[in-house]
């Protein structure tokens, strides 16, 4: 199975598989989090799976044990970004 490798901002180190890149329900749960912030825990671990999807929170948890919201979302979008454009997209 092909990964997908890269990097956040933030020095996270993630792998995604593949067949990400043709998954309608991440394409859903995209839209759902950009409608209700709530489903970001869903979109994390549906891209991510289970085990990236704790590191990433460790990673990203500051020095007072929370873990903010706009680091989270900001990871996501990095992560996002690793994805290649598709074929032919008008820029």
């Amino acid at each position: 199975m092909s990964k997908i490798k890269g990097t956040t901002k933030t020095g996270f180190e993630f792998e995604l598989r593949e067949e990400l890149l043709d998954d309608y329900e991440l394409v859903v749960l995209f839209g759902k989090a950009n409608e209700d912030i709530r489903h970001i825990d869903e979109l994390a671990e549906h891209m991510l799976g289970s085990e990236q999807k704790k590191a990433l929170i460790e990673h990203l948890r500051g020095a007072n044990g929370t873990v903010k919201l706009s680091d989270m979302m900001n990871a996501l979008a990095d992560v996002e970004a690793a994805f290649p454009s598709p074929a032919g997209k008008n820029s």
